[in-house]
């Protein structure tokens, strides 16, 4: 009896198996996240963190820090100058804040920032860049030489979509209706992924808040030292308020009313001595891994108003 031939398959290792199938996973995420908009809307309502994002209408300027773990992530929610998303957390939050676009009925993304090119700032941005058309994408000259497949893959969905990319240094200003952002560091090339963080000074209307990405205390000494206005009523706390950042001199001079830590606790972060140096400030201290998503409103008279969602 003649055999019937087979034909050999390349077998997949476990860790393209689990990549190709957390890809599918978060495109489905994103396609239920356009078609069940009003579902969605529903589930936040149910889950009790509805109040917070139903609020920012009330108001022409919101800062939603979502619960991202030990990642970074902001976005800047004005309905009358526009939307702006700075990092985009780990691609295990990355659902959530495709969720967040499509309840807050953000259709268009009028700048997109990745600080720098370490994954858990960059999380799946492509993936948002593939469901959300985005106008404008900044990101540091250091991203230029980064070789992650990550970040490859982010250029490779910026191009597909014909999204170029602007690398932005210090003294750069780039404008969001009445939103300014001041690109205050760096100025350099730093040997270190996260020095090489944008920093940004955002101003609206009399309101002044920091982000700082991941820089070291190596950047903030260069940026004091370059006699940059650092005051903010907000702090963006660096490396998610790792021991390696967040000197007494960097703080004092930025000197926040409100500083907001996106962190997941572990025994690194947040660090005691950085919380002790933000306490001595005088600032109000928000932290992801304690008050889940946090929201900072501002009023029309320029009054601060924070909402979490625990």
């Amino acid at each position: 009896m003649k055999k019937k031939k087979t034909h050999d398959r390349p077998s997949l290792d476990k860790y393209t198996v689990k990549r190709l199938t957390a890809t599918a996973a978060l495109a489905a995420a994103a396609v239920l996240s356009i078609v069940f908009r009003a579902e969605i809307k529903a589930l936040f309502a149910f889950s009790g963190i509805e109040s917070i994002y139903a609020q920012a209408e009330h108001y022409p300027l919101s800062i939603y820090f979502p619960d991202a773990g030990s990642a970074g992530c902001a976005l800047i929610h004005s309905s009358e100058s526009g939307d702006i998303l700075i990092d985009c957390g780990r691609e295990k939050a990355q659902h959530d804040i495709l969720s967040v676009l499509s309840y807050l009925d953000i259709d268009t993304i009028d700048t997109a920032i990745l600080t720098h090119p370490d994954s858990d700032h960059i999380g799946n941005f492509s993936e948002v860049v593939s469901h959300v058309p985005v106008d404008r994408f900044i990101t540091c000259e250091y991203s230029r030489t980064c070789k992650t497949q990550l970040y490859i893959s982010l250029s490779d969905m910026l191009d597909e979509h014909d999204i170029p990319i602007t690398y932005a240094k210090k003294s750069d200003t780039f404008s969001v209706g009445d939103i300014s952002l001041d690109i205050l560091s760096p100025d350099m090339i730093y040997k270190k992924s996260n020095d090489n963080s944008l920093v940004i000074r955002l101003t609206y209307n009399g309101f002044t808040a920091l982000f700082t990405g991941d820089i070291t205390k190596k950047a903030e000494k260069d940026i004091l030292e370059s006699g940059e206005d650092l005051s903010a009523d907000m702090l963006c706390v660096s490396h998610h308020g790792s021991g390696s950042s967040s000197t007494e001199e960097f703080l004092n001079a930025v000197s926040p009313d409100i500083s907001v830590i996106s962190v997941q606790e572990s025994e690194y972060t947040p660090n005691g001595g950085t919380i002790k140096r933000l306490a001595d400030t005088g600032s109000e201290i928000y932290r992801t891994d304690i008050s889940g998503t946090i929201a900072v409103f501002l009023d029309e008279n320029g009054e601060i108003n924070i909402r979490t969602e625990k």
